[in-house]
């Protein structure tokens, strides 16, 4: 069975929670990424994402340029192991309709999983078909 481990982005990118979400989205486009984990000193303690930031700021919910991260980031609710199965993130995934999920070792952050992760498990998984 193939891993979450197998397949996750290993590269963490992290944003302080007192940031305003302006800068924090620039980031993510400079690193073509689509979510970002708040940390705070040593702990995480939340998720910042694309989605995040165009259901609040497209609505007109808030001001970029001065909204803080703390207050537009998802609290860390989901996590997966590392050791746990692609089928077991998807599902996840699916049911909680997000499309990151930090993945962890021994309770310590040490990758993200997202939809453009999935894409490569099923561009291997099917590299003998011709299209």
């Amino acid at each position: 069975m193939n891993k979450v481990g197998d397949f996750m982005s290993t590269t963490l990118y992290s944003v302080n929670p007192n940031e305003n979400a302006y800068k924090a989205v620039e980031k993510m486009y400079q690193n073509n990424i689509g979510a970002l984990l708040v940390k705070e000193g040593e702990d995480h303690v939340g998720m910042f994402t694309k989605t995040d930031w165009m259901l609040l700021v497209l609505r007109g919910e808030c001001d970029p340029k001065t909204m803080k991260v703390s207050s537009l980031m998802t609290k860390l609710e989901y996590m997966i192991d590392r050791d746990q199965t692609i089928a077991e993130a998807c599902a996840i995934m699916e049911k909680n309709h997000i499309r990151h999920l930090p993945v962890t070792k021994e309770k310590n952050i040490v990758g993200m999983f997202s939809v453009k992760d999935l894409e490569k498990y099923y561009l291997q998984l099917h590299k003998k078909t011709d299209f």
